[in-house]
C-alpha cells in the first residue's frame, strides 16, 4: 500500500476494516509510508469525549512518550492554531490535529530532519479525518440502540480479548496492580415495573440505570447491555474487596434513585476475577451463578463467584453415550 498522491490505496485500507485493532494498524501503516519521515507518534481520544484522555496508538514509537498533561497542552494548542511547529535538538517537531466532528480528538506528532511539505501535511490531515469517522462508525455499530451502552455482540469479543490476555499474562501500564472482573447486574423485579407502569416507563428505568451504571465506572471499563434488563460490566480492580466495593457503590446510587413515577428499585448482582481464559459462556455462566445466589438471599446484594459452595465435576470418561 503506498501513500500516493490520491490516497485511493489507504483510503480503501482503513474504510475497509471492521475491527478496532486492524483499523488502528491500518492507519499506523498509512502514516509510515508517508516518505517525508519515519518518527511519530498518535494520540487520540477513542470515545470523542471532552475530559477525556488521549492515548498513545503506535506503542511501539521511537517518540519518547508524551504525559497525559503534556498531550492535553499539545491539543489545546493546535486547536487554535491547526498545524503546529517547533525547532530543537537539529530536528523539526510537527503537530498535526486529529478532527472529529470539527474538534480536535487528538494529534499527530512527527519529527522530521524538514519541514513537512504542504501536500505531505494535508494528506496526513485527510488520513487522521479519515480514520476518525471510520472509528466512529465502528464505535456507533457496538452500540445498544436504546441505552447506547455496548451491545451483546461486543461483549462477547471483548471478554475474548481480556481473557485472551490474561492467559499470557498481557498487563498495560496503567493497570500492573488491577485485574479484571466481570459482573453481571439484573434490576430486581423489573417485570413488574413493566406490568404495573408500561414498557415505556420500562425503558425509561432501564435508560436511567444504564447511566448510574455508566456514572459508577472509570472510562476504561467497559459496560453493557446484556439483553433485556440485564447488563454486563467488564471492570479492573485490585482484588475482590475492591471489586465488590465498586458494585456496592453503584448498589447504593441505585437504591438511593428516585426513579419517576415508579420510586425506589434496586439491583443485585454477581461477579468473578479473569484471572486465566475461558470460553465466553463458562465465564457468564459462573457470573449469573453469583448473581442467582443475590437473588436468592433477598435481592439489592453483591456476591463473588468465590462465595458459592459449589461442587466441582468430576472427571468423566472419554466414553460417548448418545442414546
Amino acid at each position: 500500500m503506498a501513500a500516493n498522491a490520491c490516497g485511493h490505496d489507504w483510503v480503501v485500507e482503513i474504510t475497509q476494516q471492521e475491527e478496532e485493532p486492524e483499523l488502528d494498524q491500518a492507519l499506523i501503516n498509512a502514516v509510515s509510508e508517508l516518505d517525508e519521515f519515519s518518527r511519530f507518534a498518535i494520540y487520540i481520544n477513542k470515545f470523542f469525549k471532552p475530559g477525556l484522555p488521549a492515548r498513545l496508538l503506535n506503542k511501539d514509537s521511537v517518540i519518547e512518550e508524551l504525559s497525559e498533561h503534556e498531550v492535553n497542552e499539545l491539543i489545546e494548542k493546535v486547536s487554535r492554531n491547526k498545524i503546529r511547529i517547533s525547532r530543537n535538538y537539529g530536528f523539526i517537531s510537527t503537530y498535526v490535529p486529529i478532527y472529529y466532528m470539527g474538534n480536535v480528538v487528538g494529534v499527530l506528532v512527527i519529527e522530521s530532519e524538514k519541514e513537512l511539505s504542504e501536500r505531505c501535511s494535508m494528506l496526513a490531515i485527510y488520513m487522521l479525518n479519515i480514520y476518525a469517522n471510520q472509528l466512529s462508525l465502528l464505535y456507533k455499530s457496538q452500540l445498544d440502540p436504546l441505552t447506547e451502552l455496548l451491545n451483546r455482540q461486543t461483549f462477547d469479543k471483548k471478554v475474548i480479548e481480556i481473557a485472551a490476555d490474561a492467559a499470557v499474562g498481557h498487563e498495560s501500564h496503567e493497570s500492573k496492580q488491577r485485574h479484571w472482573y466481570l459482573a453481571m447486574v439484573d434490576i430486581d423485579h423489573f417485570k413488574s415495573v413493566n406490568d404495573n407502569y408500561g414498557h415505556v416507563i420500562g425503558d425509561e428505568v432501564i435508560l436511567l440505570v444504564a447511566q448510574l451504571l455508566k456514572n459508577n465506572f472509570r472510562f476504561e471499563d467497559y459496560v453493557f447491555r446484556y439483553g433485556g434488563e440485564e447488563f454486563a460490566v467488564l471492570f479492573q480492580a485490585s482484588d475482590e474487596l475492591d471489586a465488590r466495593n465498586a458494585l456496592n457503590r453503584f448498589r447504593g446510587c441505585v437504591a438511593e434513585y428516585p426513579f419517576p413515577q415508579v420510586g425506589n428499585l434496586t439491583v443485585s448482582s454477581g461477579f468473578m476475577p479473569i484471572y486465566e481464559f475461558e470460553m465466553v459462556a463458562s465465564l457468564v455462566q459462573k457470573a449469573d451463578q453469583a448473581l442467582y445466589h443475590s437473588k436468592n438471599s433477598g435481592r439489592n446484594c453483591v456476591t463473588a463467584y468465590s462465595e458459592l459452595d459449589i461442587q466441582q465435576s468430576q472427571p468423566q470418561d472419554d466414553s460417548i453415550e448418545l442414546f
